[in-house]
């Protein structure tokens, strides 16, 4: 018997996994080397005493203690988890409690195997950590991918956009002669013609003539390239140059505009041509979200308080869901279909504001109309 017990303890000895047999009341009858170093006790003294006393720390069984379910189920259990050492360091722990069963099959004692897996624990949940970042960053290139995809079409459209420009004040430029030839005819007609009639259908002439003279100028004005100067200027007159660019649009749309200006205005030290590149953009937005006609209002105020003057573009149409409000000023972020919209207009429309030390603000609710509020600073030598 002797023999047997040197024999097994020295066999256990050599593993370097805790191990420990334990009788029915959680007395330890047998422990290896392992388990001793790791209490830092004499083996021999660990012998006859509690389990969980010597080996953990404990006044009373551990909680989901395998052991207990080992005696109780007379099957093999195993649990892990993170444990307190009694050096007070954190180690992820494997447990094992295997039965010992007398012939009549009562489990007499059960074998505690306690396993440090803190090391492995550590290594699996970094090369998760890994692998998470891995799928971040593999996202995070996809999103790169298609935003420099979606890039490369604004860009291409954007050329598009711009050989247009150049070729539409090209033509500007060519029908500004015979429209002034066509206009000193008239004129001339006039002077020969007694014909009421007749001087009623030339005036008529003449007066569409000048009306497309004028489109033509205020086309020629907004393609012109900006040098970024800032100088006094009636920001209604602005307003209304945009609109005769965009009148036949609304028309077609069977859109009402109704503008409200405030006399009060004083001039705005401001980049005209940003600033109606501004104006363009957001009554362009008012019509795509008019598809079946409806009313745009524009509406000036000065807001003395805060030395300002408020611009209002505002629309009965289609609103915008709330979860797009926080992404509305986003570059490329766009409501409309493909092809329809480049994202970028917005976006460009708050850095404009934004260099002018203004502000640009959105208020809108699903199907009752958008309303883009602008605020541009007035310096008070210029109040009126």
């Amino acid at each position: 018997m002797e023999v047997s017990e040197r024999f097994l303890q020295t066999a256990l000895d050599g593993i370097h996994d805790c191990i420990n047999i334990v009788d029915k009341n959680f007395q330890i009858i047998f422990v290896n080397e392992a388990a001793s170093k790791r209490v830092g006790k004499n083996w021999r003294t660990i012998l006859g005493n509690k389990c969980y006393a010597q080996l953990w720390g404990k006044n009373a069984p551990c909680e989901n203690c395998v052991t207990w379910k080992a005696f109780e189920t007379g099957k093999t259990q195993q649990i892990i988890k993170w444990e307190i050492e009694p050096d007070g360091k954190k180690r992820f722990m494997e447990h094992f409690a295997y039965p010992i069963t007398d012939k009549e099959g009562n489990v007499e004692y059960t074998v505690e195997i306690f396993r440090d897996i803190t090391e492995r624990k550590l290594l699996e949940e970094e090369r998760e950590q890994q692998r998470l970042e891995l799928g971040k960053r593999i996202r995070e290139l996809r999103r790169a991918y298609e935003e420099l995809k979606s890039l490369q079409d604004q860009l291409m459209q954007a050329e598009k956009m711009a050989s247009i420009g150049l070729l539409s004040s090209s033509i500007a430029h060519e029908l500004d002669t015979p429209l002034a030839t066509i206009s000193g005819y008239c004129e001339l007609l006039a002077e020969d013609i007694q014909n009421e009639t007749l001087l009623e259908r030339i005036k008529t002439i003449s007066e569409q003539v000048t009306k497309c003279q004028k489109t033509i100028r205020n086309l020629l004005d907004f393609s012109r390239k900006s040098n970024c100067e800032q100088k006094l200027c009636d920001i209604h007159h602005l307003i209304n140059n945009i609109l005769s660019l965009v009148e036949h649009r609304l028309i077609i749309h069977k859109i009402t505009l109704h503008k409200t200006f405030d006399d009060q205005t004083p001039p705005l030290l401001v980049d005209g041509n940003q600033i109606q590149q501004v104006i363009l953009n957001l009554v362009n937005n008012a019509v795509d979200a008019l598809p079946q006609g409806g009313d745009i209002f524009i509406e000036t105020k000065v807001n003395r308080e805060t030395n300002s003057l408020e611009i209002t573009f505002e629309d009965n149409g289609i609103g915008l869901p709330d979860e797009n409000r926080e992404h509305i000023f986003s570059p490329f972020f766009t409501t409309k279909e493909p092809g329809k919209g480049t994202g970028l207009g917005l976006s460009i429309c708050k850095n404009i504001i934004s260099a002018h030390n203004g502000k640009i603000a959105l208020e809108t609710r699903v199907g009752h109309g958008t309303k883009f509020v602008i605020s541009l600073p007035i310096y008070k030598q210029h109040f009126i």
